[in-house]
């Protein structure tokens, strides 16, 4: 919970505690509800509504009420005051469960010493035409977000989740759970800054395209973009139409996933899951051919500002995927990493031969099921070049992105595995950045090479 949260629930506990074991009426009696209300002003105007104070808010005003006319000397008490003062406790009981149980989600705090800047643009390739759309002349359109070292902390602060509104009840849709429980996502504390110039010292900074997972967003894996961007990267994250959560594009066209566009058959699979992969691999090289561009414009934000030569792609679940499949054709990736990948829709070439890249997974113990494991193992053992196979315990699928620090309950939700999620973030954040400072930058780490200070943690290589 946030400061005036704790500060209100604190002095209506007083304000009860008073009314159900003190049957006098003294001067201060106003002071505690009185308290709560300026506490109440300053939370919502500071930290913001939400609807899990909706009981403290409620209490607050009926404590307030209460003491004004208690302090009334013609007003006499009923002789069953203590059944609402004890009424009151429950409900203040139910007012600190809701923002416990469902707090404002806090991510852990980027490490390194940049401040962290971020814009968001529209993609058209001209080049590809659109596989998951009706009509056949669709050009392939991408939302993409930049994030990159930032020259300074001011101006405008980004929102987790841009058009709540809209996407909100959707992703809570997707993990079958209330509208309700997202609706509070933008009040978490974000240290980045919308469309602030970009730093000078440092540039120009080495690229790393993220890839999200089937009905994912791109926004999904902040917490470790953060840390990389902090470190001095640039970090892009595509947001692959139609098979992500929604697309929202700039001319108010909106799209929810539809599986049945995906795949046809009726279920997800590797056969129908391949074209995606690949389509999705495309986007990143296309990504790349866009931010070179950009790198070579006079007038734009990140002109001269990236380091291509150093470029690196990660991805979660079917962008692992996605990621071990553009490694393969396409020699701009200098090092992978994939998060619990989905690795059974990639081609087959990649049992004969791996990437020629270095690439680390980072997964559950079951690493989405037994044909998905063997298959992550076959590629591992025939990598050509460094491999690191990291195995984090107590962990599910979506450990591996910012959705278990939304709620204490994810694990009742089976929505995260039983390892504490802001420290299971911690260490990965800790493995991803010394594994693109040691292939991107040729900064060697102790850390890749040495028995994980982690017991949750178990370490293969295959090191050539």
């Amino acid at each position: 919970m946030r400061l005036f949260e704790i500060l209100i629930l604190i002095v209506l506990l007083l304000t009860l505690l008073w009314l159900l074991f003190s049957r006098k009426r003294p001067h201060w009696l106003l002071v505690p509800p009185g308290l709560a209300v300026l506490f109440a002003a300053l939370h919502l105007a500071f930290e913001g509504y939400r609807w899990q104070m909706v009981p403290a808010y409620g209490l607050t005003a009926v404590c307030f009420l209460l003491a004004l006319r208690w302090r009334d000397v013609h007003f006499q008490p009923p002789r069953l005051a203590w059944l609402g003062a004890l009424l009151g406790v429950l409900v203040w009981l139910v007012a600190v469960t809701l923002p416990v149980a469902m707090p404002v989600p806090k991510l852990p705090d980027p490490t390194g010493p940049y401040a962290i800047g971020t814009f968001t643009t529209f993609l058209v390739d001209e080049s590809r035409l659109e596989n998951y759309t009706e009509d056949p002349n669709d050009n392939r359109e991408l939302v993409v977000q930049v994030w990159y070292p930032a020259a300074n902390r001011a101006g405008e602060k980004a929102n987790y989740l841009p058009d709540l509104g809209i996407a909100g009840p959707v992703i809570a849709e997707q993990f079958g759970l209330p509208a309700f429980l997202v609706s509070h996502v933008n009040l978490t504390e974000l240290d980045i800054w919308l469309d602030v110039p970009v730093a000078n010292e440092g540039a120009p900074f080495p690229v790393i395209i993220f890839s999200h997972g089937l009905t994912g967003i791109r926004m999904q894996n902040t917490t470790m973009v953060r840390e990389l961007v902090s470190h001095g990267y640039v970090v892009a994250a595509i947001e692959h139409s139609y098979a992500n959560a929604i697309t929202i594009f700039p001319d108010g066209r909106v799209f929810f996933y539809d599986p049945a566009r995906i795949f046809p058959s009726g279920s997800s699979n590797p056969v129908e899951g391949n074209p995606l992969v690949r389509t999705w691999a495309n986007d990143i090289g296309f990504l790349l051919d866009t931010m070179t561009a950009w790198n070579g414009e006079a007038g734009h934000l990140l002109n001269g500002r990236l380091n291509l030569n150093q470029a690196g792609v990660f991805g979660h679940s079917t962008g692992g995927g996605a990621t071990m499949q553009f490694c393969l054709q396409d020699a701009r990736c200098r090092a992978g990493v994939g998060l619990d990948s989905w690795l059974l829709p990639v081609g087959e070439t990649v049992l004969a031969q791996g990437p020629s890249q270095p690439f680390m997974f980072i997964s559950t113990p079951r690493w989405l099921g037994p044909d998905n494991q063997a298959r992550g193992r076959a590629i591992f053992n025939n990598l050509t070049a460094n491999g690191y196979n990291l195995i984090l315990a107590e962990t599910q699928h979506y450990d591996f992105t910012d959705l278990a620090l939304l709620s204490p309950l994810t694990p009742q939700l089976e929505l995260s595995g039983n390892i504490n999620s802001a420290y299971s973030l911690t260490i990965q954040n800790e493995y991803l950045l010394a594994f693109f400072d040691q292939y991107l930058r040729e900064r060697p780490s102790n850390l890749l090479n040495q028995p994980p200070p982690y017991p949750e943690l178990t370490i293969e290589r295959n090191l050539k």
